[in-house]
């Protein structure tokens, strides 16, 4: 490690926008679980600022996985 520090939130589900937009604008690293499987599959937890704030599908993707799981 270099030393750099940085704030992670990390979850097995989905980030609400607000709460999304919010981690991002404070430079919180927001793992969600598209991107948990980036990081099991060996990627270093800091390169996953690149993607902060994406990879939670847009709104009609958004909208079928709420009718399906919710």
């Amino acid at each position: 490690m270099d030393g750099t520090q940085f704030e992670d939130f990390v979850t097995t589900t989905y980030f609400s926008g607000p709460a999304e937009r919010c981690a991002v604008q404070n430079g919180v690293v927001a793992v969600h679980r598209d991107h948990l499987g980036l990081w099991n599959n060996g990627a270093a937890l800091p390169s996953l600022t690149a993607v902060n704030g994406a990879g939670q599908g847009d709104r009609r993707h958004r909208a079928l996985r709420k009718n399906t799981y919710e």
